[in-house]
């Protein structure tokens, strides 16, 4: 309990904390569901309703974004930390080729499976560089909500849950600023300070920089968003990218639309934005008709849902 909070408000901010970090995971599933159909389509080409739309494995299905936001979320809760051996066991028992992932993390799968370390893997792709791509960020939120009250463990989490599949500076701080922007939402705190706090690279802080200068800016169209940030699969660009998308929209459902517009890796984009966003707003800002419109197996809707309330507990 807060010192000097009575027990109804304890108990009224942490059923508000459930809901933020409900929204936080919902919210990746979601956007990631909602920006999969139009990967890689041309911004210009892309409705500004976004609606739900039925992909390559029917309307309201996730990716290997939320596949491996899960798998983290389930090796977390049973470890209580990031165990890069025992996370690696759970990526792998968790994947699915048809679920899309990239060419980066397959081959580090691969690595695994030949009998590489954990430890090594990730370190030998694109040619011993490591990859700098966007694939550690878009699956950060468990990280977020499990240390969002403990600032530096976060750090260290988020960048050892990186290192299981991302080595490059970039691919890790996209890690790192993306889980802090979370958290920093779940606090109700100041996100992009939040964010430019924690970077370590500088091509990273440059676009945090220029998210500020596009806030001030009277509501640029997404093609100007794009030109200036870009929203590739690369961190540097979609982390960037989300994070202004999430702040520049007053509510859950513009945020997506937004993020999704932005053409590129609209996926990822999408999922990120929508665990910052969630987090903000709220497992209550986002629409009914995109809930009620995601896959609801095994591992789906409400198997997500829960996992959020056990990462608080």
């Amino acid at each position: 309990m807060v010192v000097g909070m009575g027990s109804e408000d304890s108990v009224a901010a942490a059923g508000w904390l459930g809901e933020r970090a409900r929204g936080a995971l919902l919210g990746t599933f979601v956007g990631d569901a909602l920006g999969m159909p139009f990967e890689g389509v041309e911004h210009t080409a892309i409705p500004v309703e976004v609606e739900m739309v039925a992909a390559r494995r029917g309307r309201g299905t996730y990716t290997d974004d939320t596949q491996m936001m899960i798998a983290l979320a389930e090796s977390l809760i049973e470890r209580g930390q990031i165990e890069a051996e025992h996370l690696a066991r759970a990526f792998q028992g968790a994947y699915d080729p048809d679920r899309g992932y990239g060419g980066g993390t397959r081959r580090v799968f691969e690595l695994w499976a030949a009998g590489t370390p954990v430890a090594e893997a990730a370190g030998q792709v694109f040619e011993g560089r490591g990859s700098r791509g966007d694939g550690a960020a878009m699956r950060i939120a468990p990280v977020a909500v499990r240390f969002a009250a403990e600032p530096s463990r976060l750090r260290v989490e988020a960048s050892a849950s990186a290192r299981v599949t991302h080595t490059h500076p970039v691919g890790v701080d996209g890690a790192v600023v993306q889980a802090a922007a979370i958290a920093a939402a779940l606090r109700d705190e100041h996100i992009l300070e939040a964010a430019t706090a924690v970077a370590a690279t500088r091509e990273i802080t440059e676009g945090l920089r220029s998210i500020a200068e596009l806030l001030t800016t009277a509501r640029p169209e997404p093609g100007e968003v794009h030109a200036r940030l870009g929203s590739s699969s690369d961190a540097r660009e979609a982390v960037c990218a989300a994070i202004y998308a999430a702040l520049a929209n007053p509510t859950f459902e513009q945020a997506l639309r937004f993020a999704v517009r932005l053409g590129g890796d609209t996926d990822t984009v999408a999922a990120m934005t929508g665990a910052i966003s969630g987090a903000v707003h709220g497992k209550s800002s986002i629409p009914a008709g995109w809930l009620e419109a995601l896959e609801d197996g095994d591992r789906g809707r409400t198997y997500v849902e829960q996992l959020a309330t056990r990462l608080l507990e």
